[in-house]
């Protein structure tokens, strides 16, 4: 089959919900019509129903203690759980569900996790509200809070100051100062741009009690592809995201004064997309023999440039090194993290010969572009996807879900 087919069966496959606003129905009916054109006459795509199991995942290392949050569905119910590892995840708390509903409004899925944020003994967790009847019953952001570990949880205000929503693909981090959070919604109405929406961010300099007034990143971004932030670790913010007009990933930066730049594309493939394919990136810094970089992988489906690549920034995002393909041309989604000692190692998901499967890679040289041969971490027989990376004191921990045709449940293993 068509590399390009394969690829495009794998983001489609992976809709188990859509994008979020009336945009988003606007592209839908784009991205059938392109699945439709490309396959020739092949048969419809079927709507795939929410797995057993955990549905959602995230990640955060806070001073050498890990937090992972899951989303978990059984029998039409959802619930959030937090846990907390201290010795890099061998071993984990028992859960704590941070809402007391039997089940909770969540629209989650992976590609739209719910998120998490530490800033000391304050954690806060977000999600996309499930909201039925509304396009995609996609509803508005909501919030739990918890000021003392996350033995204790509250519902929390959200970041968002447009409250109407919906809001989705989240993401949030945490620096000395404060909780930052980034989403996309459609405040600003109709673009004419389909499946389109713009990039929000805020923060809170009281642990998540209160959210300051938003700032309208970038007006015209893709509408449904997970957005990444991350601290520096010297005051300043990157966010990666996926653009429109091309559809290509971009960088930007919030400094000490709250001022946003835009810098770059990460992987300028001219990837001119009508759809939204729900592919993000990942993002990590690294100051190693005096030399500081910000390392990245992205997804692309342009034909020319499929799957996921490795980049690298010596210049704080200005400018990129030539993408470096990792794994084949069904390469996916991916994460990347990065050690101070110099080491460099990616995730992502790709076909294997039974299916979807999780890998790992590893940089050999100090230009980054020699790479380790791809290791299969997931079960083989399983599917898997959507692997996140986080640093470690001695090394990595690599995490994805996998299904074994009854349950979906959270893998994991050190690196």
């Amino acid at each position: 089959m068509n590399k390009h087919l394969v690829y495009l069966s794998i983001v489609f496959a992976g809709l188990n919900i859509s994008c979020s606003n009336q945009h988003n129905i606007e592209a839908q009916a784009d991205q059938h019509a392109v699945a439709v054109e490309s396959v020739q006459h092949k048969p419809a795509m079927r709507h795939h129903p929410i797995p057993e199991g955990v549905i959602s995942v995230d990640i955060v290392n806070q001073g050498n203690r890990l937090h992972l949050l899951t989303g978990k569905h059984r029998q039409g119910k959802k619930s959030l759980w937090h846990q907390v590892s201290t010795d890099e995840g061998t071993s984990w708390s028992t859960p704590v569900k941070i809402h007391d509903e039997d089940t909770v409004a969540a629209n989650i899925v992976r590609g739209n996790d719910a998120q998490i944020t530490v800033q000391g003994d304050n954690i806060v967790v977000t999600w996309m509200s499930y909201v039925k009847g509304a396009p995609f019953n996609a509803g508005p952001m909501l919030a739990a809070r918890s000021g003392d570990g996350g033995q204790t949880w509250q519902k929390a205000t959200t970041p968002p100051d447009w409250k109407q929503g919906p809001h989705g693909y989240i993401d949030m981090t945490s620096d000395a100062n404060a909780m930052h959070a980034v989403w996309l919604d459609s405040r600003g109405g109709r673009s004419g741009v389909s499946a389109a929406q713009a990039l929000h961010y805020a923060r809170s300099v009281d642990g998540g009690q209160s959210w300051q007034s938003n700032e309208t990143l970038d007006e015209l971004t893709c509408s449904c592809c997970w957005n990444t932030i991350k601290s520096n670790g010297e005051g300043k913010l990157y966010v990666l995201y996926r653009d429109k007009q091309p559809s290509d990933m971009a960088i930007g930066v919030i400094d000490e004064q709250q001022h946003w730049q835009s810098l770059n594309q990460v992987g300028a493939f001219n990837w001119q997309f009508e759809g939204c394919p729900h592919i993000g990136g990942g993002l990590d810094f690294q100051q190693h023999h005096g030399k500081k970089r910000i390392h990245a992988v992205v997804g692309s489906g342009h034909q020319d440039h499929l799957g996921v690549h490795y980049l690298f920034s010596s210049d704080a995002g200005k400018n990129w090194s030539a993408a470096l393909p990792l794994g084949d041309e069904s390469a996916v989604h991916a994460d990347i993290a990065a050690h101070d000692n110099g080491r460099v190692v990616a995730v992502w998901d790709m076909m294997a010969e039974d299916g979807l499967a999780v890998f790992s890679a590893e940089s050999s040289d100090s230009e980054h572009k020699e790479w380790s041969r791809p290791l299969q971490l997931s079960t083989v027989g399983a599917r898997a996807s959507h692997p996140r990376i986080v640093k470690t004191v001695q090394g990595f921990l690599a995490l994805w879900t996998e299904h074994d045709g009854q349950q979906q449940r959270v893998a994991m293993r050190g690196l």
